[in-house]
């Protein structure tokens, strides 16, 4: 009998955070890491709506907030809704595949295209 242990990665998340230039140039490191984008629920919940990873996560998420932002659904939660992040440092690209996908399997968020999410092993992680 052969024993297979799935890899486990485990995210020091910093945040929820409210999500605008102020506190991303405040709180986010120009580093790399994966990060959750969420909408604020009229019962004070959060439901996440997009997950993502950068090589500078500070750069990206400033992305995010701008017009020219390619993601149309991204665009319309972040100018109809109160928007929250969170964000965890990882500087390995493997484990930034990696923790991507899981997130993504974790929170099936309603803007990210299923396409473009790192075909790879699935990991245990802390969502």
């Amino acid at each position: 009998m052969i024993l297979t242990f799935k890899r486990e990665i485990r995210l020091d998340w910093r945040g929820y955070f409210r999500y605008n230039e102020q506190n991303i140039s405040q709180l986010v490191p120009a580093q790399a890491g994966v990060y959750v984008l969420a909408v604020q629920l009229q019962d004070g919940n959060r439901r996440v709506f997009y997950v993502g990873q950068a090589r500078d996560l500070r750069g990206r998420l400033y992305a995010h907030l701008q017009n020219a932002e390619p993601n149309s659904y991204i665009r319309e939660y972040v100018g109809k809704y109160i928007c929250w992040f969170k964000f965890a440092l990882l500087s390995r690209q493997e484990d930034r595949d990696a923790a991507e996908r899981a997130l993504y399997l974790y929170y099936r968020p309603a803007c990210n295209d299923p396409n473009a999410i790192p075909n790879v092993s699935v990991v245990d992680i802390n969502p």
